[in-house]
Parts: C-alpha cells; structure tokens; sequence
C-alpha cells in the first residue's frame, strides 16, 4: 500500500516546497497592510529591517535543510498553520494522515536529492506579518524559488507556499 501512494504523496510534498497553489494570492489575504497612501510609505512598509530580514533568511534556511536533510518534524513545525491545514486536507484524500504522508514524503525526496540548502536567500518583501522571499536550492535548479509567501505566526517566520 506505501507503494502506490508514495507518487501521490511526492506530489504533495514536491508542490509545498515548490510553492505550488491554486491562488498564490492566498498567502497575501488579511496582511492588514493599509490599501491606500503613498508609494513612498509602501516601500517603506515593505522594507524589512535587518534583523526582520536575517530572521526570515535563517527561517528559510532551516526549513529548506529540515526538507531535504529528511527531518520532516522540523519541516512540518516551519509550515504555517494555514499549510499544515492543507497538508492534511491532502493527505485523507488519499487515505493518510497529514504528518505520515509529509514524513514518507520527505523521505522519498532526501532518498532522491540528498542533503541541500538554501544559497542566496532574498527577503524580497515584508509587509506586517507577511513575506516573500527568494532563494536557489544548491544543485537542485528545479527547486528555485521566486517570491514565496511566508508568515509570521506567534512571532516565528513559517513556510506558507501552500
């Protein structure tokens, strides 16, 4: 029975690490960033101070060695609740519970890819508790990310690309 489902759950992991989503916008809805002033006050807003900043790079960096190195735990404690929510909305749809699903998942893609990190993380934008972000996947092109949603959740930047 692992068998057959491991493509499907390949499927699931692969997509929350890509960032795939059916509304990408998703992850921008209720930032409560004001939708009026000036573009001045925008840039401003969205412009991370340097701890902000260097927090969210270490976030990324944690969460992309946790999923590639095969420690689901920790992957799955960096998704944002609203990810892990989908995860396991995923995962009985194909007869699995959320956290066997991610961690067989992890598994088989550590097995394929091996050990990676994160290089050249960019903190393209934060806006409240809100981020995107983007990084390469060190031999891993395929993996590159561009603008990923990421969240502030009990003051603790988490994956949301989901």
């Amino acid at each position: 029975m692992r068998i057959r489902s491991l493509p499907a759950l390949t499927v699931v992991a692969l997509s929350l690490l890509a960032g795939c989503s059916q509304d990408d916008e998703a992850a921008d809805r209720g930032s409560g960033a004001a939708s009026t002033g000036s573009a001045a006050e925008s840039a401003a807003e969205n412009k991370p101070s340097a701890g902000e900043a260097r927090a969210l790079e270490r976030a990324v960096e944690a969460y992309v060695t946790a999923y590639f190195g095969n420690d689901a735990p920790t992957a799955l404690g960096m998704m944002s609740q609203r990810c892990r929510s989908v995860l396991v909305h995923e995962a009985e749809h194909a007869d699995k519970r959320g956290e066997e699903a991610y961690a067989a998942a992890v598994e088989q893609v550590a097995e394929e890819h091996g050990p990676r990190e994160a290089a050249d993380v960019t903190v393209d934008e934060v806006s409240g508790d809100r981020a995107r972000v983007s990084y390469r996947v060190d031999g891993l092109p395929e993996f590159d990310q561009k603008g990923q949603p990421w969240a502030r959740e009990d003051g603790a930047w988490r994956y949301d690309a989901c």
